[in-house]
């Protein structure tokens, strides 16, 4: 019966702990929270099959307090993110691939290719930069000629337009105001 009590205890703190640990989904996770979540994982299970509660569940409780901390050290330090959590690799620059960073990732120019077109991008002369992040993720940014045309860049547009055109109508109706002052200077008179 304590046989019970124990894993039902070990689980509790397993999911509690993963619930401190964040939110995120194995997608989006850096390889140092992937091997925690293991660690956690395999921890869980000897512990099941063998004895000491409180042991399982300090190794538990250290295993995610180091997670955290390096999370912390990474925000504050830009050595301890490149260490421990790594960086995005670019991939393409200016519409060109970058085969040696291809090589470092051992990913071809067909799965690039591939990743391009999951994005419904067709050509890769419209990237303007691509990269791998961390968790994995394909992250790019289109050269201005391909993209994407949103309602408050039209909206942005029409203003200009209408500034514009309202400017030159202004100069038009001034320069039309001189030259009849020009052509007929009675009418100046006749106003004041």
């Amino acid at each position: 019966m304590n046989y019970i009590w124990e894993s039902l205890a070990i689980l509790f703190t397993g999911v509690c702990l993963i619930r401190i640990a964040g939110k995120k989904t194995v997608a989006q996770m850096s390889g140092l929270e992937v091997i925690t979540i293991l660690a956690i994982a395999s921890t869980t299970g000897h512990a099941i099959s063998e004895q000491g509660l409180i042991k399982t569940i300090l190794a538990l409780c250290s295993l995610v307090a180091l997670l955290m901390l390096i999370q912390f050290l990474a925000i504050k330090f830009n050595f301890v993110k490149r260490l421990f959590i790594g960086k995005a690799t670019p991939v393409i620059k200016d519409g060109e691939i970058i085969v040696k960073n291809l090589k470092k990732l051992r990913i071809s120019v067909d799965q690039l290719e591939a990743r391009l077109r999951e994005k419904g991008i067709s050509s890769i002369t419209d990237v303007k930069s691509a990269s791998i992040e961390i968790t994995g993720q394909f992250g790019f940014e289109l050269m201005n000629h391909a993209k994407i045309v949103t309602l408050g860049d039209l909206e942005k547009k029409l203003e200009q337009l209408q500034t514009n055109l309202l400017q030159q109508l202004g100069i038009n109706e001034e320069r039309v105001s001189q030259e009849t002052i020009q052509d007929n200077p009675q009418t100046l008179q006749n106003q004041e």
